[in-house]
């Protein structure tokens, strides 16, 4: 029994591909005729190209013709720029009935974007604040006119509008009529979690840059990597946009996705290719950007598909070593990072269909399913280990890492626990001991271990702050844990303290500023981004419920400084806690797109 072929838009890309890689002009003769009308071998092409592909010879005659069409108008729509300097844009948008729509219109390329996104509100029928414009991956700036984003003549740009779910509607009516109500809800989140990014990318530029900490990554075991504070800027900014893209993507939410991704893609660029090479966080996000055009079926990125794939492989081989050797040394197993490779095959095996290499498709999709099956993890598996007290993630990744067995997978999660645990027992110490060197330098110039160890504290670990407040006084007025008696003491986890710190803070001023704040992630993190990066002496002397001017700056703050409070929990929330969550793949989606693909090539060679 016969299955379905692919649907015409996907035969359309094959054969655009063919017609590309074997340099066929349609508008020109033998095919297009003196009267621009089609030829007879027009015909000849289509019987070769349906044969090739395997695919219903009428499919391919209409894509043909449409193709050659399109060739006639845009030669056209060149002659029109030249004689008018009216450019000719592609505009690709989904309907309100969620069709894939194409249109055209023509414009002054010296136009803003905004000026653009307008016209194409009132072509389309979208409003206006709801849109945003992608070509080549990136997103078009409002304030910036078309030529200087490179936007040329016959430029394709992809319209993805960004609309509020039915309850944001209702309540968008019922709170006052705000013109903030106006803004969709997900794009606005869009321009705050980049605002967040930046502002804790921000707290320790007003301080002495040798004072600022690095921000510490982390390798497949789990160790900080160490980052230049030149290229922590826009590290904390990719890595903070990459997270909240992978939020969108576990919701299923692409098209919100693939905006937070494209940004972080921006921000990866500014970092240097060898910390690109360190570790696989770029690598990752290419993947994730190519996922996202498939699940929203954006086949015009197809280029950039195959351009971005061929760096994720780059990436993960000098990250992981060719064969995954320099990985195996590290962790012992290579299980889990696989996934990535799995997903890595079968997109380009997804792209390489749309090239109509139907052969070289067959094998990708064979290499991704291999790897679906040694991959898969029981679900039945992933219960019992979630009965002895583990997460579901953690089962996943365990289970995976050992090959479906429950006892080694529990031992697995163990052993991982005290890994996990003596790496920060061993950051403590360190910081302990560097601690304890500040200290002695301040016995050496004179003053007491007591006074010497208060001061330090007050000046968040910064030893020529503790110089400064010694010298202005050597008795420090505020009380250590010790003085403050057990009723003021609050215990901080260590997971907490680190949450903070990968924000980009040192370690020893996130736990002070917690333990300052009772625990209270959010506020501890605003004083920590209103101050530099360290909690000023004053700040730290007054009780949480008094009233300094520095407390009634976080208690009381401004309308701005709640908002951007609010930006910092947003930005928490999407860290996630396990640091191989980008590795705990159910793989369901990859088996739906290998079943409809495969599908795909047995309906061709069946027909």
């Amino acid at each position: 029994m016969a299955t379905d072929g692919p649907p015409e838009n996907v035969v359309q890309d094959q054969v655009r591909s063919l017609l590309e890689s074997e340099k066929v002009k349609l508008w020109e003769p033998p095919y297009t005729t003196e009267d621009k009308s089609a030829s007879p071998e027009l015909k000849v092409l289509g019987e070769k190209y349906a044969l090739q592909l395997c695919v219903d010879l009428g499919t391919v005659e209409n894509v043909l013709e449409s193709l050659r069409c399109n060739s006639l108008q845009g030669l056209s729509a060149k002659k029109t720029f030249e004689d008018t300097g009216l450019a000719t844009i592609r505009i690709s948008y989904t309907s309100q009935t969620k069709r894939k729509e194409k249109t055209k219109l023509t414009t002054k390329l010296n136009i803003s974007a905004k000026d653009l996104r307008a016209e194409i509100a009132k072509l389309t029928g979208m409003k206006e604040e709801h849109v945003k414009l992608i070509m080549n991956s990136k997103v078009l700036k409002m304030d910036r006119s078309l030529a200087e984003q490179n936007v040329k003549n016959n430029s394709m740009i992809m319209v993805m509008q960004i609309t509020l779910t039915e309850e944001e509607a209702k309540e968008q009516e019922t709170v006052f009529q705000e013109e903030m109500r106006e803004q969709d809800e997900r794009k606005a989140k869009i321009s705050r979690t980049r605002k967040g990014a930046e502002i804790l990318a921000q707290h320790g530029e007003n301080t002495d840059l040798s004072n600022v900490p690095y921000l510490e990554i982390a390798d497949q075991k789990g160790r900080p990597i160490p980052i230049p504070p030149v290229e922590k800027k826009a590290l904390l900014l990719a890595m903070t946009l990459h997270e909240k893209g992978r939020a969108f993507m576990k919701k299923k939410d692409y098209a919100s996705a693939l905006l937070y991704l494209l940004d972080a893609d921006e921000e990866f660029g500014k970092c240097g290719s060898e910390l690109l090479n360190t570790v696989d966080n770029y690598a990752v996000l290419q993947l994730e950007v190519v996922w996202c055009y498939l699940q929203l079926e954006q086949l015009d990125c197809l280029r950039d598909a195959e351009g971005r794939l061929k760096r994720a492989q780059t990436r993960l081989n000098n990250c992981y070593g060719e064969n995954l050797e320099r990985l195996y040394n590290l962790k012992g197993n290579t299980a889990n990072e696989q996934v990535l490779y799995l997903r890595l095959k079968l997109l380009q095996g997804v792209v390489l269909y749309h090239k109509g290499k139907l052969d070289q498709t067959k094998n990708h999709l064979n290499e991704a399913e291999m790897l679906l099956g040694k991959l898969s993890v029981d679900d039945k598996k992933v219960v019992q280990l979630m009965s002895l007290g583990f997460t579901a993630q953690e089962a996943r990744l365990s289970l995976r890492a050992c090959n479906g067995d429950i006892d080694f997978a529990a031992s697995h999660i163990y052993q991982r626990r005290e890994e996990k645990a003596e790496i920060r027992r061993k950051e403590k110490a360190e910081r302990k001991r560097k601690k304890q060197e500040a200290v002695n330098s301040l016995v050496a110039m004179g003053y007491s271990e007591k006074a010497a160890a208060k001061a330090f504290r007050s000046a968040n670990n910064n030893l020529d702050r503790a110089i400064e407040i010694l010298k202005r006084s050597p008795e420090p007025a505020h009380l250590d844990d010790e003085e403050a008696g057990p009723s003021n003491r609050v215990e901080i986890s260590e997971e907490t303290i680190n949450q903070v710190a990968f924000l980009g803070f040192d370690h020893s001023a996130a736990e002070i500023a917690l333990r300052r704040f009772n625990g209270n992630i959010e506020r501890a993190v605003q004083a920590l981004i209103d101050h530099g990066g360290y909690l000023p002496s004053s700040l730290l002397n007054s009780s949480p419920s008094s009233s300094s001017p520095e407390d009634m700056e976080i208690e009381e703050s401004s309308e701005e400084k709640q908002r951007e409070r609010e930006i910092v929990e947003e930005v928490l929330a999407d860290i996630p806690e396990h640091e191989e969550d980008y590795l705990d793949m159910t793989l369901e989606e990859e088996r739906e797109v290998i079943i409809k693909y495969k599908t795909w090539l047995q309906g061709s060679h069946q027909l």
